[in-house]
């Protein structure tokens, strides 16, 4: 009588779990997020990946603490193209995402804004730096790196103490980022306490052939080239200066470091790129091990731009317990989260409150130099909480 109790006993705790185990199940709530890009190219698809990676550790988590909240990623290919992308957010509202990691662009981001305002979809930019998306008075933009405000006033730096510039050529494209970071770095340069000599030149956005601006470039006598055009036009960027082999110090930002570089190059080659110094942030090596296994290759600088805003995008969502816009967007500002460029906060507008850059140099391989805050009178060290 009593094994046969004892089995009763069992059975009946059997069967309670599988209720409880049915009833969580039914009770998942799968949360989508957009990811909008170039997916034909390859640097766009290792930020995809970057994002999966860590919305992939998001579930693992949600599993772990028996949450019912599960994400999922719904990607689409923007070409750079402001005329997708505005498709692409009215596809995102159909589909009730409740975030976007992205726009790619400043340009798609300044020209979807409104769309996804008015849906109130929270977006998380790692590559639309343009300080104008975030100050529209707007509430759902958000950024993971810093502005063309920061990134402008940290290149003058850069070209006039770091490099030690005093004759300057700015080349830009005509896309909006590049248009806004130039203006901003022309204002900042002219304003320096240094004696500058100044020029620029602007080349379309798809532009690869950059003879005429090295060749101004020349005349103008410059010991410092800023280059501030998009990332697709670096390489034929740096082609170019090879073959003219230029003797001027180049100065490039945004993902430059990604590049795979000709050999023999005698340029004298420095990128400033959105992040920290990695041995100072102990997460860099989990997630470079981890992205590896994942996807068998190396990431690059967009995979960690890609990660962190996937992880704080999906963070918020869980602190705010609601896929609701409003609740995300709040969370956000309230968050202060610990990603793989220190810790992440955001001001007001949705920016990155305290973005950090590092100057790498270029001999024979990307080596980092120096680390700083935007604006900062010397170079400093940052660490990653």
């Amino acid at each position: 009588m009593r094994r046969s109790g004892a089995r009763r006993v069992l059975a009946g705790v059997l069967l309670l779990w599988a209720f409880m185990q049915a009833g969580w199940a039914q009770e998942r709530k799968t949360i989508a997020l957009g990811f909008t890009g170039r997916l034909s190219e390859p640097i766009a698809q290792s930020a995809l990946q970057g994002a999966q990676l860590a919305i992939d550790e998001a579930n693992a988590l949600a599993a772990k603490r028996r949450s019912p909240l599960r994400f999922e990623l719904l990607p689409q290919d923007d070409h750079g193209n402001e005329n997708f992308a505005v498709n692409i957010a009215r596809y995102y509202v159909k589909e009730k995402v409740a975030g976007v990691i992205g726009p790619w662009s400043s340009d798609a981001a300044l020209a979807t804004a409104a769309i996804y305002e008015s849906a109130q979809i929270p977006q998380i930019g790692f590559t639309a730096t343009s300080s104008q998306w975030t100050g529209m008075g707007n509430r759902m933009p958000f950024r993971v790196v810093g502005g063309t405000r920061e990134l402008a006033a940290t290149l003058a730096e850069v070209a006039t103490r770091s490099l030690q510039g005093r004759r300057i050529f700015v080349i830009q494209s005509d896309a909006a980022y590049s248009r806004a970071l130039a203006d901003t770095l022309v204002e900042n340069l002219g304003g320096s306490a240094q004696q500058i000599a100044l020029a620029r030149y602007q080349v379309g956005r798809r532009s690869t052939d950059f003879h005429a601006a090295l060749k101004a470039a020349e005349a103008h006598q410059a010991d410092v080239i800023a280059f501030v055009g998009l990332y697709p036009q670096a390489r034929a960027f740096i082609d170019g200066a090879n073959r003219t082999r230029t003797t001027a110090r180049l100065l490039l930002t945004g993902g430059a470091s990604n590049l795979s570089l000709p050999a023999p190059l005698e340029l004298r080659l420095h990128v400033l790129e959105y992040e920290i110094a990695r041995p100072h942030c102990p997460q860099w090596k989990a997630v470079t091990q981890a992205y590896q296994r994942r996807f068998g290759a190396a990431p690059t600088t967009y995979s960690f731009y890609a990660y962190d805003a996937a992880s704080v995008l999906s963070a918020a969502i869980v602190q705010a317990g609601s896929d609701n816009g409003d609740r995300i967007a709040t969370a956000l500002h309230r968050m202060r989260h610990a990603g793989l460029h220190g810790t992440l906060s955001f001001d007001a507008t949705g920016a990155n409150a305290h973005p950090r850059y590092t100057l790498l140099r270029y001999q024979e391989r990307w080596q980092a130099v120096e680390f700083f805050a935007p604006g900062s009178a010397n170079a400093r060290q940052e660490a990653c909480s």
